[in-house]
């Protein structure tokens, strides 16, 4: 029997997956998560994983956080390279692909389960059109499909790093902050999990909102502050979480926008990401669309473009699987 390795790498945490090829296709056998900050590279995840393992890989396939070059990648907000000639000869593999994370959330979007999906706008899809992912994580992650004549071909992005461009004065406020700050300010800097204390520190120190001291308690002592913000937002005394939660649903949506008019996305939107599922309780389908459809003359286009959210937090791990999958077919290793 032939099996092969998959894993999902983000920012801080990396999933790694065993799967065996079977006649019908592949099997998940086992799966563990590591904490990145626990090791010095991504070599010693790998051998910690197959370390004792009864199965070794023929190939593997990783998604990672970062712009693929050349085939190798060094992570964004990582610094880790991964290299796959060196991983191939160190682990003893036939084949390694190393895609972008985002490319392996679009190769999973076409075989997502309904109910892995929530529908914010069901649209009419062209069944041939193409398809753009967006996905808030510890950064801004976005790619595309197009169709190739007999199935659909991911293609990376590094549209989260791009220059923001604000549309209230609000906004404004916010980009002129982050300016005097950073120089340059991308939608990253505002749509993901960093992004998210940056608006809050902007209305709380460069608007002047006050905060209840135990809010800024709760804030001051949390790993994540998403869920402290979205408790905050719920509880009397929180405006500031209500609006920081409020621009940054805002500015995805006109985001999403830009890169369904940029792309033609009449075959749909998805949003991805670990962020958007733990936001839900506080996420308003109607203004994120109105948002979405605000280009003017583009709003009816727009507004025909089915946006989708994928609930599932394995939607890059089932991209790369299905990925590594198929380069264990083409390689035909020994069984």
């Amino acid at each position: 029997m032939a099996y092969f390795l998959a894993g999902d790498l983000g920012g801080t945490k990396t999933i790694l997956a065993m799967y065996a090829a079977t006649e019908d296709g592949y099997v998940l056998l086992r799966e563990q998560r590591f904490a990145n900050s626990a090791y010095g590279n991504f070599s010693e995840i790998v051998a910690a994983f197959l370390h004792g393992s009864e199965q070794h890989p023929q190939a593997a396939a990783f998604g990672v956080a970062g712009p693929v070059v050349s085939g190798r990648v060094r992570m964004t907000n990582l610094g880790w390279l991964l290299d796959p000639e060196l991983l191939r000869e160190q682990f003893r593999l036939e084949e390694v692909l190393v895609l972008n994370d985002l490319v392996a959330v679009a190769e999973a979007v076409t075989i997502l389960p309904p109910e892995d999906l929530l529908v914010i706008n069901g649209g009419t899809a062209d069944p041939h059109g193409s398809v753009a992912v967006l996905a808030p994580g510890t950064g801004l992650g976005e790619a595309y499909l197009c169709w190739n004549g007999a199935g659909y071909t991911a293609h990376p992005s590094e549209g989260g790093h791009v220059d923001f461009a604000p549309t209230s004065e609000m906004e404004e406020g916010l980009l002129s902050f982050l300016r005097a700050e950073h120089g340059h300010v991308s939608y990253e800097l505002i749509c993901s999990g960093k992004g998210m204390p940056n608006i809050y520190r902007y209305l709380t120190q460069g608007a002047g909102m006050q905060v209840p001291p135990d809010f800024q308690e709760a804030l001051a002592g949390a790993a994540d502050m998403t869920p402290v913000l979205v408790a905050q937002a719920r509880e009397k005394g929180g405006e500031a979480a209500r609006l920081t939660l409020e621009i940054f649903f805002a500015v995805l949506a006109a985001e999403a926008g830009n890169m369904a008019l940029k792309f033609l996305c009449s075959g749909g939107l998805y949003l991805g990401g670990g962020m958007l599922p733990r936001l839900l309780p506080v996420f308003d389908q109607l203004q994120f669309m109105a948002r979405f459809t605000g280009k003017g003359r583009m709003a009816g286009i727009l507004s025909s473009i089915p946006v989708k959210l994928i609930t599932t937090d394995r939607a890059a791990l089932n991209g790369v699987a299905l990925s590594a999958f198929r380069a264990l077919r083409k390689h035909k290793p020994h069984r």
